[in-house]
């Protein structure tokens, strides 16, 4: 299998941490793609052109983070997708909070790269921020559900966090925040996240 990725996308960066952790790296290999370059034929693995992709050996190719992610639940040897009830509510629920803070965050620097002066919109930066606070402040109040076995709600805020530090950091996330920190601090150090560093 050929996992198709960016170094700096954290999308790519959870699909490649989940593989890690179900204990799926070592059947794929990492293919380092420029989606902005839409380099000839990618389209045909990824059809909206980002990444992360799988070229899987038993079916069509597979996009989108959280489906790829799921894949490798299925085939890991580690599950990180709880089964039904009350922890993978809480963990889809973290993911569903990272997502958005991740969501919201491109969305801004991709306002900023590709808009400067007046053409900037300061209210759709503005909409984005509250995005990512409210979404930080809900994790800083459920920090005890962070823990536990890793699930892909965890995978998930570490690597919105990760972003956070890597393309915003002189916005201060931990501030007001302590037990994410902490919780971050902790998680951050796990191969899966120091492996798919994007600053390393």
């Amino acid at each position: 299998m050929k996992l198709f990725y960016a170094a700096p996308s954290p999308y790519a960066r959870k699909a490649h941490a989940t593989a890690i952790e179900t204990g799926m790296a070592g059947q794929i290999e990492m293919e380092p793609t420029s989606p902005w370059t839409d380099p000839e034929g990618y389209r045909d693995i990824n059809p909206v052109g980002k990444v992360p992709a799988l070229v899987r050996d038993d079916g069509p190719p597979l996009y989108q983070s959280n489906v790829i992610c799921e894949y490798f639940d299925a085939y890991g040897d580690t599950k990180v997708f709880p089964a039904a009830g009350p922890a993978r509510w809480t963990a889809l629920r973290q993911l569903a909070a990272a997502d958005g803070i991740l969501d919201a965050s491109v969305h801004s620097r991709m306002e900023g790269m590709f808009h400067e002066g007046e053409a900037l919109s300061q209210k759709f930066l503005d909409r984005q921020e509250v995005s990512v606070v409210a979404a930080l402040d809900q994790l800083e109040g459920e920090a005890d559900d962070l823990k536990g076995p890793v699930t892909i709600g965890q995978i998930a805020v570490a690597c919105a966090l990760g972003y956070r530090d890597f393309r915003f950091n002189d916005m201060d996330w931990r501030a007001g925040r302590p037990n994410l920190a902490a919780w971050y601090e902790a998680f951050a150090t796990r191969p899966s996240m120091t492996n798919t560093n994007p600053e390393a």
